[in-house]
C-alpha cells in the first residue's frame, strides 16, 4: 500500500521550488524605500512605488536600471538564445507587431506612444510575473 503524501514533504517541496527561483531570480525579494531613492532619485522611486502599490522588489529596481541601459537583453520564443534592444527598437517591433496584428484581425489596438510607455508596460508585465530578471541581468518572458 503506498504511503500517503504528508503535508510535511507537500511543505518541503515548496520550500525547495521556493530556494530555486530564488537562486534563479535572486531580486526576488524586498527592498527597503531608501534603497530605491537612493538608486534611482526620490521622484522616480516615489512613482515606481506607487505603480507597485506601495511595495518593491529588488527586481523591480534592477529592471528600471536595466531599461536605461543603452541595450536591455529579450529572451522570449522569438529570441531563445537573446536578444538586445534599445526601448526605441522594443517600442517599434512592439508597434510594428500590433499593426500587423490589426491588420490580420480587423481590430483596433492602441501603439505604444513613447519610450516610457514602453518603461511602464514592461513594468506591469514584471509585476504580473509575465517576465522576471535572471540573475545576471536578462529580461525572460515566463512561459504561460
Amino acid at each position: 500500500m503506498a504511503r500517503k503524501k504528508t503535508s510535511k514533504s507537500s511543505k518541503r517541496r515548496q520550500q525547495v521550488l521556493a530556494r530555486r527561483e530564488h537562486v534563479l531570480h535572486p531580486g526576488y525579494v524586498f527592498c527597503p524605500p531608501s534603497e530605491a531613492e537612493q538608486a534611482l532619485g526620490a521622484t522616480r522611486a516615489g512613482e515606481l512605488l506607487a505603480q507597485h502599490g506601495g511595495e518593491l522588489r529588488k527586481a523591480d529596481m534592477q529592471l528600471e536600471l536595466l531599461l536605461h541601459e543603452d541595450r536591455f537583453w529579450v529572451v522570449d520564443s522569438a529570441h531563445p538564445d537573446g536578444h538586445a534592444w534599445t526601448l526605441r527598437e522594443y517600442m517599434d517591433d512592439w508597434n510594428k507587431d500590433l499593426a500587423a496584428d490589426a491588420e490580420q484581425t480587423g481590430e483596433e489596438y492602441d501603439l505604444l506612444p513613447d519610450e516610457q510607455a514602453v518603461i511602464e508596460m514592461l513594468h506591469d508585465w514584471h509585476r504580473s510575473d509575465r517576465i522576471s530578471i535572471t540573475h545576471d541581468g536578462v529580461i525572460e518572458w515566463r512561459p504561460l
